[in-house]
């Protein structure tokens, strides 16, 4: 792997074609991180298709091949040297569509959710299939490998280049503090992390809540705690531009979380992290957001008021987060792991 003069990743392995499988092409991290997987890939010299049932996303100017098909067995799919399966109801297709090697790209365990335990039965049988898996975090790895007898290799997400720092002495007064993804959404702990905003406010403490979400804000959110902002639907570039000008993020998310992209989105912003402690987030962020329980409101509320009453901790929160969005998640790191991950499946190395 050698690095491009503009920062992007060039390959010395031989060029792949590679077909990823997308149950659908929703605003959301999952889709999100399989397209910039594709088109960095893409950048890298492998020849990338992209394949839906849905539409072409209109969020993003998408640099890759789409093609839009009934379904994802379809006989429309192009020739591949490798099929990605992005999410359990893909893996079957993968296996199906494959003419070389299929892969299951793990961006979280879906059994684990309670909202659809009517699934788990066919969901265990799909993760059951003979196929290798890259994996987003360390702990899903093991869980592929100890669960299910499957080789897996770790395959990161690539932090966005629009997600970048402005300068920043210190918190805004009074501080910005940010809470992603959908209220209705329970895992994801918004109202973990807007109940303890309304604790910070009960207490006195001035604080502005800045909310964003896939989804236009209900009323048993806004009961809860009246958000200052509110944002719906924003293209990724329209978050960075958010993002930059925030001063925390709450993270609450339960154990059901893959990866949670926005809290890297976050680090790599300089933006401080007070985070659920679960295995996703002690994987990769424990070296600079703030992990506490998901369920204890309070205790967000208690860091987070620490984090933006102390200039200095809060800048040595704001350091760590940048050295370990640069250090893990850039384009020629990432671009060398899946690289080498897709070359280690189309070559049946994954076997042995």
């Amino acid at each position: 792997m050698k690095v491009a003069l503009d920062g992007a990743p060039q390959s010395t392995s031989s060029p792949l074609r590679v077909t990823y499988l997308l149950a659908d092409t929703t605003l959301f991290g999952g889709v999100k991180i399989v397209l910039r997987q594709a088109e960095l890939m893409a950048r890298l010299g492998h020849q990338v298709t992209v394949a839906s049932p849905g539409p072409p996303p209109d969020w993003t100017d998408l640099e890759v091949n789409f093609v839009q098909v009934a379904d994802l067995s379809s006989s429309l799919l192009p020739l591949a040297d490798v099929t990605v399966a992005t999410y359990w109801t893909t893996i079957e297709p993968a296996l199906r569509a494959a003419r070389g090697a299929a892969v299951h790209y793990c961006q979280g365990f879906e059994a684990i959710h309670d909202h659809n335990r009517a699934e788990h039965p066919a969901i265990l049988a799909a993760y059951g299939r003979p196929l290798p898996a890259m994996v987003l975090s360390p702990h899903l790895g093991t869980l592929i490998e100890e669960r299910f007898g499957r080789a897996a290799r770790l395959a990161p997400p690539v932090l966005e280049p629009c997600f970048r720092p402005e300068e920043r002495e210190g918190p805004s007064q009074p501080p910005r503090i940010l809470v992603l993804s959908p209220f209705e959404i329970t895992w994801k702990g918004v109202a973990t992390a807007i109940e303890a905003v309304a604790q910070l406010r009960g207490q006195g403490f001035d604080c502005r809540l800045i909310r964003l979400s896939q989804w236009p804000l209900s009323e048993e959110e806004r009961q809860i705690a009246e958000p200052d902002e509110f944002h719906h639907r924003l293209s990724p570039e329209a978050v960075a531009d958010l993002m930059r000008g925030c001063d925390l993020l709450l993270a609450p998310s339960h154990e059901a979380e893959g990866f949670g992209l926005f809290v890297l989105e976050a680090m790599g912003s300089g933006v401080p992290v007070v985070a659920s402690d679960i295995a996703c987030f002690r994987g990769y962020a424990a070296e600079a957001a703030q992990l506490v329980a998901h369920d204890r409101p309070e205790e967000f509320a208690r860091v987070a008021r620490s984090l933006l009453e102390d200039g200095e901790a809060w800048r040595r929160a704001r350091r760590g987060g940048l050295e370990v969005a640069a250090r893990d998640f850039g384009l020629a790191r990432v671009g060398a792991l899946v690289d080498e991950a897709l070359h280690w499946v189309a070559s049946g190395r994954w076997q042995q």
